[in-house]
């Protein structure tokens, strides 16, 4: 049976003999932390590889063992509220462990205030070595302190500060009245002078008055839409695609559907007047979006010609605000009955159209999911048929692919293990130990100069412009070495005698394995969408169908190896 990973709770490794104990003093508890939020932009690998790469290096070690490793998926680094952490203070409090290691700093916290607290007050006093492995930094090493990481903590510090200056600059530009956009709205056009400043675009203008007057006359999203692809109209799109290039596209390569047409008439731009900081982006977050509220906004009126009457355009706002909540409202009456018999809201679909299915009950209780669109309605361009399907029917379907799923995978694992015992892969798993180690050794050199780029700075040796360039540089190295080292570590842990499948992945198997019912918990868990093409004809795509096919490819390599 595979191994049961629990997720942020202690892991036993080994217990040391007497002998270990006066040969390896140091019982060492490995800390690794992912925050999810986060780990597709800062966070670096996973749990698996961030543990893989600890016990690679205290492999390497003469006077450290493994006593425990501690986890926490789901956490933020900015405070140590952590259930993993936690649990490793308290070992630390009883002597347990005297000794713990992380990946980097980062791993230990992202608050560096506190995170020096505990390295420099809190494990001292207790007697305890601290090791950050990629940091290359031993608290017990003769002479060592915070300095290299600081200094890069500083570079950081220094980088964030250089992106509010950029930032402010555009504030400066906004209050003036000036357009910073990369993409003009609907209905205008970038000034060859001076591209802050938008102008008519005449042809589009009389489009955008056309759009207004429908939905005041009653038409929907989706029946103006039609109309203007009808009519030849270019989206916003391929407006933009346009003015860019000066070749016109074809119409129907991406035409107007519901979400542009809304978005038209919305934008008060054609007013005449501009809106700035609806969203935030984080540089440092891989220049993540995230929308800021209504009262942070900056309202600027007559920043250019108008198009649109104010007067127009709110009587279009207050209208768009009416049919909103009217179908709040209906959609709530409908569904408020069915919603617990739907396992699947959001994640059903209509393979005719694009449209989503709702649940409906029948009056003898028996239960459908129907397209939204009518029976021969066309949406977007293409025929639907209106498709209407038993829920018991998609229910026993996805119920047993998920079955199928989870047995398949804990039998894969565990044929991949029995595998990895071969000689051959295990002389595979120590080349690529030596490969981690000479990565990481890089990665320590490439750090080094990095952190020494402030103190240059700071005594005039280098200008600004060349901090920046170098320290650009060296980032650069130090994040390919760091994706070199994730996927090197990544491989590793395929060869393991000790595989196993992605923590989070493995616990949701484990919770329901033993279900005979498909429940709505179940399927959040593992359905990610439906699309139905037919009353017996319908697609299942799971969350986790990714990972499932590296599995199998996994599988199939480990077997042409074994030939």
């Amino acid at each position: 049976m595979a191994r049961k990973s629990r997720k942020n709770i202690p892991e036993v490794v080994s217990s040391a003999t007497v002998q270990t104990e006066v040969s390896r003093p140091f019982r060492a508890g490995l800390y690794a932390r992912i925050s999810m939020e986060t780990e597709e932009t800062l966070e670096r690998g996973t749990i698996e590889t961030q543990v893989e790469l600890m016990k690679n290096f205290v492999a390497d070690t003469e006077d450290i063992s493994v006593a425990e490793v501690y986890k926490d998926s789901d956490y933020s680094g900015t405070n140590f509220d952590r259930p993993g952490f936690v649990q490793m203070m308290e070992d630390i409090k009883h002597g347990k462990i005297n000794c713990v290691i992380v990946k980097d700093l980062s791993r230990l916290g992202r608050n560096y205030v506190e995170t020096s607290n505990y390295i420099e007050r809190v494990f001292p006093f207790f007697h305890v070595r601290f090791l950050a492995v990629t940091d290359d930094f031993d608290s017990f090493r003769e002479g060592v302190d915070l300095t290299v990481p600081l200094k890069n903590i500083i570079n950081e510090f220094y980088s964030k500060d250089l992106a509010k200056k950029s930032s402010s600059a555009k504030k400066a530009l906004w209050k003036e009245g000036k357009f910073t956009s990369a993409w003009e709205p609907y209905g205008y056009r970038k000034s060859e002078e001076d591209h802050h400043q938008l102008i008519v675009d005449d042809e589009a203008a009389e489009h955008l008055k056309s759009i207004f007057s429908m939905y005041m006359d009653g038409r929907s999203y989706s029946d103006i839409a039609r109309q203007l692809n009808k009519d030849g109209v270019l989206s916003p799109t391929l407006q933009r695609k346009f003015y860019k290039t000066g070749e016109k596209p074809l119409p129907e390569s991406k035409p107007w559907n519901n979400y542009e047409v809304k978005r038209v008439l919305q934008d008060v731009h054609c007013t005449g007047d501009s809106v700035y900081g609806k969203y935030q982006y984080s540089v440092f977050q891989g220049n993540k979006q995230r929308n800021r509220p209504e009262s942070e906004w900056l309202h600027v009126e007559n920043t250019h010609e108008g198009i649109i009457d104010r007067e127009l355009f709110q009587q279009v706002q207050s209208k768009i605000q009416e049919y909103t909540e009217a179908y709040k409202k209906k959609h709530q009456q409908n569904n408020g009955a069915n919603r617990n018999h739907n396992f699947y809201t959001g994640k059903i679909w209509c393979g005719g159209c694009g449209n989503r299915m709702t649940l409906s009950r029948e009056r003898n209780g028996t239960f459908f999911y129907i397209c939204g669109a009518n029976t021969n309605h066309k949406s977007g361009g293409k025929q639907c048929k209106g498709h209407r399907v038993r829920k018991e029917y998609v229910d026993d379907d996805v119920l047993r692919l998920i079955q199928t799923h989870m047995k398949t995978v804990l039998d894969t694992e565990k044929m991949i293990r029995e595998m990895n015992a071969a000689s051959k892969n295990q002389t595979q798993y120590l080349l690529l130990d030596k490969e981690v180690g000479k990565l990481r050794r890089e990665l320590s050199r490439i750090s080094k100069r990095k952190s020494d780029l402030y103190e240059d700075y700071s005594e005039r040796l280098i200008t600004e412009e060349e901090y920046i360039q170098f320290s650009r540089i060296y980032s650069n190295e130090i994040e390919n070495i760091k994706s070199r080292l994730d996927t090197v570590l990544a491989a590793q842990v395929r060869y393991s005698q000790d595989y196993h499948i992605e923590e989070g992945w493995g616990n949701v198997i484990h919770t329901y394995m033993s279900k005979r019912k498909l429940t709505k918990e179940m399927a959040d868990a593992f359905v990610d969408s439906i699309i139905i093409h037919g009353k017996y004809d319908y697609e299942i795509k799971l969350v986790y169908d990714d990972q499932f096919a590296d599995l199998q490819k996994l599988k199939k390599e480990k077997e042409a190896q074994s030939r």
